[in-house]
């Protein structure tokens, strides 16, 4: 059984920590989890280090500045995780390294952080805390896009997507998803995206391309089910990856997407490119493995 005792909420106290407090608790009051609020208090990147840190320390009054956020983290504890056994913890330091390293320490089942999607140039990539997270972290992270999500955060799980690949290394993750659908009650569809041509294309039977290329996508998907020893619904279309998941997440009024962050970890191209769309585009949130 897929069981989440702990999770893991880094803060930075803004609006968008504030409006992911919600999914937090829902969560939470779900698997019965323990949470770790925690707030990084970020130290410039030339003063890290132990001596770096203490030499920072005594330019700016970090005793005062956490305290100020300890009452800050408290008040939001109070406010929208009530209910939840809530553990404040302030740390100073790297904010990514930082909430990867409290994460392994205390062994959290899930770290649970929403995207700030401002600007051109993060709309092409996540490039900042929640990307760097999402590259080290050992444990699942849930991310949501939350200006896109309009959907209840308690309202039960009825449908989950995994977006896959159609590397055989999938497998793996299709097995997750398929036990993690099948003990939260909900229905899971299998999506992959091709790339290269429009929908138009690849639904048109009269096209030898498209149809071979439709087809050699499913064989490898039947494969890979046969590995994880699944029997999903399997959605193939044409177009950019985030926008067919998001496409679909819609028309299937999904509660959660899945996407494997093993392609997060290769090197910059168009798996861990796509991923990040996906993350960015959905309307609800994502949990990646």
């Amino acid at each position: 059984m897929i069981s989440i005792s702990s999770i893991l909420f880094p803060v930075d106290l803004s609006e968008q920590s504030r409006a992911a407090a919600p999914f937090v608790k829902a969560v939470a009051a779900r698997f019965n989890a323990d949470v770790t609020l925690l707030h990084v208090v970020e130290v410039p990147p030339a003063w890290y280090g132990p001596t770096g840190e203490a030499s920072f320390s005594a330019w700016v009054d970090m005793s005062g500045m956490k305290e100020s956020r300890r009452i800050e983290m408290e008040g939001l504890a109070t406010d929208a995780l009530e209910g939840v056994r809530v553990e404040p913890c302030i740390q100073s330091g790297d904010p990514a390294a930082t909430i990867n390293r409290v994460a392994h320490q205390k062994q959290v089942g899930l770290i649970m952080m929403p995207t700030h999607g401002y600007g051109p140039v993060r709309s092409l990539l996540l490039g900042s805390v929640t990307a760097k997270v999402l590259h080290d972290a050992e444990c699942p992270v849930w991310t949501a896009m939350l200006s896109h999500v309009r959907r209840d955060p308690a309202a039960p799980w009825l449908h989950f997507l995994c977006a896959i690949d159609t590397d055989p290394k999938e497998a793996s993750l299709v097995k997750w998803a398929a036990q993690f659908a099948s003990e939260q009650g909900a229905e899971l569809r299998l999506v992959h995206a091709v790339s290269g041509f429009e929908p138009r294309q690849l639904n048109c039977p009269e096209d030898p391309l498209c149809e071979f290329v439709s087809n050699i996508a499913r064989e490898r998907i039947d494969k890979l089910q046969q590995q994880a020893g699944t029997r999903v619904k399997v959605t193939v279309a044409a177009g950019r990856t985030g926008q067919v998941v998001r496409n679909l997440a819609l028309s299937e009024q999904a509660d959660l997407v899945i996407v494997g962050r093993g392609v997060i970890q290769k090197p910059l191209g168009r798996l861990r490119s796509n991923a990040y769309a996906i993350i960015r585009d959905a309307p609800c949130p994502v949990i990646s493995l």
